[in-house]
């Protein structure tokens, strides 16, 4: 059974104490309740979310969580004490995130950004949040002027690090008189570029040219054509991440519009890029 997510389960059997399942991924477990609660029958399939009750027993509920192991998330702290907080993800037990895996001391009603993880050594499902090691360095899906969801998790003086859409980070340079931005607020973004290093740089505002191109955006192209005087040094030999990082732009899109532009008449291709037909 896979412990901290949500799992496809068969009723097997219908007990005083509750439902019986046979999941699909192997293994037998037991739904708590009666009919007064769920009206399920035998045989039936259903969807399950399996975690470990308070005596660290597997056991599964309908509720589903806010987020799963494996997965990032924004929580609020229910409770603290000498071990450390407990989070509300959405199940009547609370998400534990231990004293060591904590950035920071934490409150009653404080909002972190945690990967939640099965503890190696227990068993049990736990929350950290010492996020970096479990991000996503590859970003070659993404491109310049996406817009992308946020969620602060590092607040510096003259920066603000995201997690984006949940899964990559990013950094947005802030400036004096910017609203302050706190740990565990949600908002949306624009990708503003990308580092050498393949780092991300955001905006809270859609950018310029580059936040507009898309498949459907060829005059984004010749805005940049213009700008350029007429001629950019790029085509079938370039290479795909030099043109993401200029365009935001996969190359076979970029390939495409390019095409269009040609069949237009706007543009002309050359074995080293394309030039404007307008003087």
């Amino acid at each position: 059974m896979e412990i901290g997510k949500i799992n496809r389960a068969r009723v097997d059997a219908i007990m005083p104490q509750g439902y019986y399942l046979e999941l699909e991924s192997g293994g037998r477990i037991l739904l708590p309740g009666n009919k007064n609660q769920f009206s399920l029958e035998e045989g039936e399939i259903i969807d399950v979310f399996v975690y470990m009750d308070s005596e660290d027993r597997p056991i599964a509920t309908l509720d589903k969580p806010f987020a799963q192991v494996g997965e990032f998330a924004v929580l609020t702290v229910k409770d603290v004490n000498r071990v450390g907080a407990f989070l509300d993800w959405g199940l009547n037990k609370d998400l534990f995130l231990p004293f060591k895996q904590q950035l920071g001391e934490l409150r009653r009603g404080d909002k972190c950004v945690v990967y939640i993880l099965e503890d190696e050594k227990s068993g049990r499902i736990v929350a950290t949040e010492k996020i970096k090691s479990f991000l996503d360095t590859d970003t070659s899906v993404l491109h310049v002027g996406q817009k992308v969801q946020l969620a602060a998790y590092e607040v510096a003086r003259d920066h603000v690090d995201f997690l984006v859409d949940y899964r990559y980070t990013g950094r947005l340079l802030t400036t004096p008189g910017m609203e302050r931005i706190y740990i565990g607020d949600t908002m949306t973004g624009y990708i503003q570029r990308f580092t050498s290093d393949g780092k991300i740089t955001l905006n809270l505002t859609p950018v310029g040219y580059k936040g507009i191109m898309n498949s459907d955006s060829p005059a984004a192209i010749l805005e940049k054509l213009e700008e350029a005087g007429g001629y950019l040094p790029y085509g079938d030999h370039s290479d795909p991440e030099v043109i993401r990082q200029e365009f935001g732009l996969s190359k076979k899109t970029f390939k495409k519009i390019l095409g269009t532009l040609f069949r237009e008449g706007k543009i002309i291709l050359e074995n080293d890029g394309f030039r404007s037909t307008n003087p």
